[in-house]
């Protein structure tokens, strides 16, 4: 299969049917390199850059009673002078 050739194999469809077109051959389309990578069960990272990392979800924390969490914010509040701001910290 071409998509696992040397020259290819660290391309997505969407890099290899635009080089092979410069080279004047026609294989499939995008989506049908797509269609067959995903038959092979290939379908997966093919770049250089890093694969994306799951991240979980933030803690998420639950009070029970009073004082037990507590969060901050900060917020600019704008003034009629230009340039000029209120920061308003709330606990």
């Amino acid at each position: 299969m071409t998509c696992n050739e040397d020259e290819y194999a660290n391309l997505p469809p969407s890099q290899i049917v635009p080089i092979l077109a410069d080279k004047g051959i026609y294989i499939a389309s995008e989506s049908s390199f797509y269609r067959v990578l995903h038959k092979a069960e290939q379908v997966t990272h093919r770049g250089r850059a890093k694969e994306r990392k799951n991240t979980s979800k933030p803690t998420s924390y639950i009070a029970e009673k009073a004082n037990q969490v507590w969060t901050w914010d900060i917020s600019y509040m704008p003034t009629p002078i230009v340039g000029q701001f209120y920061y308003l910290y709330m606990i």
